[in-house]
């Protein structure tokens, strides 16, 4: 058994890529060892700015040896009576190629036959890693990858070296014009170097003493442990944010935390600007006193040695003053005008290309604010604020702050409404309408801003279709995939009783108000897909649930009017029926009337025709129960109407033992398929049962 390091030296790879490089190296490197047949007992990937590292332990010297026994014809056929060997034998020892004097015969339940013995031997690791390695890193994927110099490969940044050991033996292959080797280098400015790497098993104790922690895990509990000890030093609060933590432990190799101050002065900027510029424009960690007070005091990661603190920490100081300084500027330059005063400059911002300006979206979301509110029946005061903060929510764009930091998008709106006199519940929902802004994100609280927040967001999803913007495959530049399920998650969490269709509807015929020669469109195909794409949205956010998919389609098949509340509560209903005995009988029964009648379009129903005892029960009984079945669905009463529809179970197996369906007569024929037809549309009401499988 033997230790194997391959190590792609680059030039600094970009933090956000990091994760999915090193998952991919995984990945790759599992899928090769499997199909080459070699064994190992340990796979880690290890990354830095400037490499990415592959490290296996206890591989095996050679991959296993394969053993086959391959069945060729049948012996009677393959020799002859004097077991002299005929052509079918002769052919197959040589498609195997064996002799055909080594084949032997055995009996098995269908006969005697002639099998072929095969074996090879298993190649040296060592050899085959010299093939593997290059296809590995030709393979790893990247959103964005370059050429360089005259070379042919893609990569994410520029390969400069390529160390791949295995035990003390360099694993030889050559790659983009380098040729793999034994050498490494430390950091680029505490130890910039060559070093020599006699073993895998130095490799990491050999990079550290160079300045470089190989290990991002390391490196991760290494910045946390120096904030959290500085933050106790000083009293503070400990607040460090995760997503920041992680995108540092890949923009440094040797990190070192260090404390900065700021001019007190500055905190009289909103918290949300003092965190954007510390944390987003220079990556520092702000310090806080309690949850909503900053202390005018940072924490930088720098990737250097601590004696030269004193010197980085002035440095970042000053980067610091200056970006506030700005953002201070800003602060005081648009608040000399009003928010309302910048609402008609937004006619200078384009929208989208075909879409007319910001400010005719504004205009569209007053009027789909006014629709929506109407829809949910809220308060007439919860219906003005919505419709003021529609008509405000996109004028912090115009604003220098935004300008300069677009994150504040929303932030700043709130923050300048509030400085402009207008109502507290206006400034949130102009804030809440972008959110969630991303995955796990909080929803808006204010129903003006959950009603502004679909209403913006239908907006963005029906202009985009409209123009042609449908996201395919993984690509989804405008992010429509996320806004939808914003939206869904909105309506789920509040059980706001609104048509996606009505929503959908009129937001097209807005748009088609705004724009009446530009659009030469099939509205109902418009409204299909959208609404279709919104559903598959919605199937994900069941499945992530743990909800039966084929629960989610019956549902979701029957849904004209995307009436997100009812099609929850229908699957929990379902869901809730779904291993009762019970409810097995009322699909075998939707199955059985499904199976003779899904052909059949004719649902008049002559009771004159009906001469059986069993079809004319049948047809009482659904006479009687079909309004009562109707009035719980259109109650939302679900369960009611499945225990209301056990009582069909019966009378349709009674039906179909006694009654010959198809009968020689057709118009008894037709009219007993009306019937089962009739009864097969009010099983499935409220869902396709059909899709259901148990």
């Amino acid at each position: 058994m033997s230790d194997v390091i391959l190590e792609i030296g680059t030039e600094e790879i970009p933090a956000i890529y990091m994760e999915n490089a090193l998952g991919d190296i995984r990945h790759l490197i599992k899928a090769s060892l499997e199909e080459s047949r070699i064994q190992y007992k340990e796979i880690k990937v290890y990354g830095s700015p400037r490499r990415l590292v592959l490290y296996i332990s206890h591989i095996s010297d050679k991959q296993e040896d394969i053993f086959q026994k391959i069945k060729g014809p049948a012996y009677s056929i393959a020799y002859a009576s004097d077991s002299k060997p005929q052509t079918p034998a002769i052919k197959f020892a040589q498609s195997q190629g064996v002799n055909v004097e080594d084949l032997i015969t055995e009996n098995t339940d269908k006969g005697r036959y002639v099998f072929a013995l095969k074996s090879e031997k298993g190649k040296s690791s060592l050899e085959l890693l010299t093939k593997i390695f290059p296809e590995i890193i030709r393979n790893i994927s990247f959103p964005k990858s370059m050429r360089w110099e005259d070379k042919k490969l893609r990569f994410i940044r520029p390969i400069r070296w390529i160390l791949a050991l295995y035990d003390k033996k360099v694993i030889e292959f050559s790659l983009n014009g380098l040729n793999s080797g034994n050498e490494t280098y430390g950091h680029r400015l505490l130890a910039p170097h060559k070093i020599k790497i006699s073993s895998p098993n130095e490799y990491l104790e050999k990079l550290k003493k160079n300045y470089v922690i190989v290990d991002q895990e390391l490196r991760e509990k290494k910045i946390r442990r120096q904030i959290k000890q500085i933050i106790k030093e000083i009293n503070g609060k400990e607040i460090i944010d995760e997503k920041q933590l992680n995108e540092i432990v890949h923009l440094v190799e040797y990190p070192n935390a260090i404390l900065g101050t700021f001019n007190r002065e500055y905190l009289k900027l909103p918290l949300e600007v003092l965190t954007t510029v510390m944390e987003k424009h220079q990556k520092y960690f702000p310090v806080y006193k309690n949850k909503n007070t900053l202390l005018p005091l940072f924490i930088v990661i720098i990737n250097n040695s601590k004696k030269y603190s004193s010197t980085i920490k002035k440095g970042n100081e000053n980067v610091l003053k200056a970006r506030l300084e700005d953002a201070k500027f800003f602060y005081q330059e648009d608040q000399k005008i009003p928010l309302e005063e910048k609402v008609i400059k937004l006619n200078k911002i384009i929208f989208r290309e075909n879409l007319g300006s910001l400010y005719d979206k504004t205009k569209r979301l007053e009027l789909l604010c006014d629709y929506i509110a109407d829809c949910l029946q809220v308060e007439q005061k919860v219906k003005e604020d919505a419709l003021r903060s529609a008509h405000l929510c996109k004028a912090d764009l115009v604003t220098e702050m935004v300008k300069e930091f677009p994150e504040l998008q929303g932030v700043m709106g709130r923050e300048y409404a509030i400085l402009s006199n207008e109502r507290k519940e206006v400034a949130e929902a102009i804030f809440e309408h972008y959110l969630p802004r991303f995955s796990g994100d909080v929803l808006p609280k204010t129903k003006s801003g959950m009603i502004l927040g679909i209403a913006d967001k239908v907006d963005n999803i029906t202009g985009c279709f409209l123009i042609g913007l449908i996201p395919t495959g993984s690509q989804d530049p405008y992010g429509l995939r996320r806004q939808s399920l914003g939206k869904i998650a909105i309506i789920l969490k509040n059980n706001l009783k609104i048509s996606l269709k009505d929503i959908i509807q009129k937001s097209l015929s807005l748009y088609k108000q705004s724009f009446p020669l530009e659009f030469k469109i099939n509205e109902n195909e418009i409204v299909s897909q959208i609404l279709s794409f919104l559903k598959q949205r919605v199937k994900n956010i069941f499945l992530e649930e743990g909800i039966h998919y084929d629960i989610i389609d019956a549902v979701l098949a029957i849904d004209s009017k995307g009436d997100l509340v009812d099609i929850k509560n229908r699957i929990k209903v379902i869901e809730e029926l779904y291993d009762q005995s019970n409810f097995q009988k009322i699909l075998n029964s939707s199955n059985r009337v499904l199976n003779l009648s899904k052909n059949s379009t004719e649902i008049n129903i002559k009771e004159s025709l009906l001469k059986e005892n069993a079809e004319l029960n049948l047809y009482h009984i659904y006479n009687d129960m079909y309004p009562r079945v109707n009035n719980y669905i259109s109650n939302g009463k679900y369960k009611k109407a499945f225990k209301l529809l056990e009582n069909l179970c019966k009378p349709v197996d009674e039906f179909f033992d006694q009654v010959l369906v198809m009968d020689e007569d057709l118009e008894i024929r037709k009219n007993r398929i009306a019937l089962i037809k009739k009864i097969n549309i009010l099983f499935n009401q409220i869902a396709d049962l059909s899709k259901i499988v148990l």
